[in-house]
């Protein structure tokens, strides 16, 4: 197996895993925690998980739709 040479990230001289970084480093990347995250995560603090809509993963935006909604009817009801 050929060597596909050494990490990019700042003073790692370990072998290249994959995307140009090591076994290590290429978990942090895929985690976002390495320069520019790999995909946009959730605008509600302390979760990480992928946006789906309107920047929120899925579970976040339910529980905002949902609140949404259920004012609107009460908006609606006391009219």
């Amino acid at each position: 197996m050929g060597s596909k040479g050494t990490c990019k990230a700042a003073s790692c001289e370990k072998d290249v895993r994959a995307k140009g970084y090591c076994d290590r480093h290429y978990r942090a990347w895929r985690k976002g925690k390495l320069g520019k995250p790999r995909r946009r995560s959730c605008n509600e603090k302390g979760c990480g998980k992928a946006a789906a809509r309107r920047g929120l993963c899925a579970d976040h935006f339910a529980k905002q739709h949902a609140k949404g909604a259920a004012e609107a009817s009460g908006e609606a009801a006391a009219s």
